[in-house]
């Protein structure tokens, strides 16, 4: 996949996103079959009855660029990835917390 092709992810990140299987792909820089598998893992939870009609929210296309990052990075497998994914989810869930109570703490 040539890079100069794919839209920058941190820039769809931030944004109110739907986006279909084939431009998670594009998007993250997997096949089609690859992300298949990671759904089936609980790597990623599209909206949708099936494959063809699947949403991805801009949280879910995170999700499946960090879980391909620490695939190459990382060589985790990918039966770890849900757990590992999930733990970064909730160290970024408490670091914001933090810096809102340091916020309060010092008005």
């Amino acid at each position: 996949m040539d890079p100069s092709n794919k839209l920058p992810v941190a820039e769809i990140i931030g944004h109110d996103l739907d986006a279909d299987l084939e431009q998670v792909c594009r998007l993250c820089g997997i096949d089609s079959d690859e992300l298949l598998a990671w759904v089936r893992e609980g790597i990623a939870e599209p909206r949708g009855p099936e494959a063809g009609r699947w949403q991805f929210s801009a949280r879910q296309v995170r999700r499946v660029w960090v879980a391909r990052r620490l695939r190459r990075d990382l060589e985790l497998d990918v039966h770890a990835l849900p757990v590992v994914l999930d733990l970064i989810e909730e160290v970024e869930t408490l670091r914001r917390r933090v810096r809102l109570l340091e916020r309060v703490i010092e008005d």
